[in-house]
């Protein structure tokens, strides 16, 4: 049984990353003794976002839900719902992406750090460690196009190390670069019991004038 063609584009999706708007407009809400927005309450920014929840010194802290203006009716803007320390992101939280994309799990400083689901708008998701707002760590990916999962561990975004599965019950051992498996030593592992050991080689493509290269094995 022939080894299935590499899927590049599954292993690494684009990161969406939602826009931050820092300066504080109106409050309706608590108030200090001087006066000044404290506490629980309603904001509205300059720019037509709104936030409800709780604001101390002119931030946002605790526990709260920002709302994204929409970009053009009847298109959502993107919320989030979640804790926040010093106006950003940080602890456990849902942000909701204008393109459909979700994301539940924990933040640190307005990045997504720790552990977190998320799924993006095509079927494909992603279950497992952040850190700085990529993929890092233990964690598995699934493509749905591609009908694979990526379980394994992860660096700044990219599957480096760990076991592609197929879903007819085989897979691929190995190291990955690119979205694809890596020059050097692998294994496919099938139902059966079956087991193929080899290299994939990097090589220029046949017929490719432009000089890319791809792995064969």
């Amino acid at each position: 049984m022939p080894p299935k063609k590499p899927d590049p584009k599954a292993a690494a999706p684009p990161e969406p990353e939602e826009p931050e708007h820092e300066a504080f407009g109106q409050w309706d809400g608590e108030r200090n003794p001087e006066s000044l927005p404290e506490g629980k309450g309603t904001a509205t920014y300059p720019n037509g976002d709104t936030y409800v929840g709780v604001v101390r010194n002119n931030m946002r802290e605790e526990k709260g839900v920002y709302t994204w203006k929409e970009p053009e009716e009847g298109k959502p803007g993107g919320s989030y719902d979640g804790e926040y320390e010093s106006n950003k992101k940080h602890g456990k939280g849902v942000m909701k992406y204008p393109d459909g994309g979700t994301y539940e799990g924990h933040w640190k400083e307005g990045m997504r750090e720790g552990h977190g689901t998320f799924k993006y708008p095509n079927g494909d998701w992603y279950k497992g460690t952040w850190s700085g707002g990529k993929k890092s760590g233990e964690g598995t990916y699934f493509s749905y196009q591609g009908s694979c999962w990526y379980v394994g561990t992860w660096t700044d975004g990219e599957f480096k190390e760990g076991v592609w599965k197929f879903k007819d019950g085989s897979c691929y051992k190995g190291s990955f670069a690119g979205g694809r498996p890596a020059p050097g030593d692998g294994v496919f592992l099938f139902p059966n019991g079956n087991r193929q050991m080899g290299k994939w080689v990097e090589a220029k493509a046949e017929g490719d004038e432009e000089g890319k290269t791809n792995v064969f094995w």
